[in-house]
């Protein structure tokens, strides 16, 4: 069963590798980052994540962390931007469920005709509300998958859509090693001006290894992402250390990205409570970003 599940990762993963862009891709709000523990890993991190977006990331994630926990994070995006999220994970050890809401606001923009007159203000939104179930095939086999409900507006036009994640988490024989695949945005929208919107078809290989050192805890991931929409293969590295299961600090790397890099975070546990933050600085013509997350484990 490993052998056919890595047989078939792979040929996935090639397919995306040495396709070709073509047509419009739309949605790209799905590409931003909703929690702020693995933004501050540059991405990774989610097998070892302790709030409720895991699932966002890889499908079947959310199985790793058994307990129930309600996260909200505000993204202060670029140029203003604004991205919402929150999200419920619930998992039993056997199988996990959870659910979330996301919604970029663009603020209100100016339409302006071509002497630079005022013509309408308008508000561009973009939401997606997804659900996950996820279970537990074996003690080492762990698959899940995400169906998300998507809508994007843009002045009087729009777009609506409908898409499927799914994903697997492998326990490896070697102590605290875990393998991760994913393939995300798969699915159908409507068009908009005429015009068909692809969704950003992505395929992710990643994973993760603890270390521990008396009361420190190093959890290090690393991860390889192939998008539809970009010829060009991107990877990224994360490191958080948990001293006391207190405190956590978290760096992360990315490599073959346009504007983005190095990225930063902060996490303290509160008993019921995890409070996050991460800093994405981009790069002398785009604003930094920061996020900020609140976590209440039931």
């Amino acid at each position: 069963m490993e052998k056919k599940i890595v047989i078939f990762a792979t040929i996935i993963f090639a397919a995306l590798l040495f396709s070709e862009v073509s047509g419009e891709y739309g949605f790209q709000f799905l590409k931003i980052l909703s929690g702020a523990e693995t933004a501050g890993q540059a991405g990774t991190g989610e097998l070892s994540s302790n709030d409720a977006f895991a699932f966002l990331e890889n499908p079947a994630a959310g199985l790793l962390n058994r307990s129930r926990v309600l996260s909200f994070t505000q993204n202060y995006w670029l140029f203003g931007t604004k991205l919402s999220n929150i999200a419920y994970n619930n998992s039993r050890g056997k199988s996990s469920f959870g659910f979330a809401f996301r919604q970029l606001d663009y603020g209100k923009i100016e339409g302006r005709d071509e002497q630079q007159m005022l013509i309408d203000e308008f508000h561009p939104i973009d939401l997606d509300f997804v659900f996950n179930f996820a279970y537990r095939i074996t003690p080492s086999h762990y698959f899940g998958v995400s169906v998300n409900a998507l809508y994007e507006k843009i002045n009087t036009s729009s777009s609506s859509g409908i898409s499927a994640d799914l994903g697997y988490v492998f326990l490896t024989p070697i102590r605290n090693l875990k393998l991760s695949a994913a393939l995300k945005y798969w699915g159908i929208t409507s068009k908009m001006n005429e015009e068909s919107i692809q969704l950003p078809l992505t395929f992710e290989l990643g994973t993760t290894k603890d270390f521990t050192f008396s009361s420190v805890l190093l959890s290090l991931s690393g991860k390889a992402v192939k998008t539809e929409d970009n010829n060009e293969l991107n990877a990224a590295l994360g490191l958080n250390c948990s001293v006391k299961e207190k405190v956590n600090f978290r760096v992360g790397y990315k490599i073959n990205y346009d504007a983005e890099d190095f990225s930063a975070g902060i996490g303290f546990n509160l008993g019921k409570f995890i409070i996050d933050y991460a800093f994405i600085p981009f790069d002398s013509e785009l604003d930094d970003v920061h996020m900020f997350g609140i976590s209440y484990k039931f």
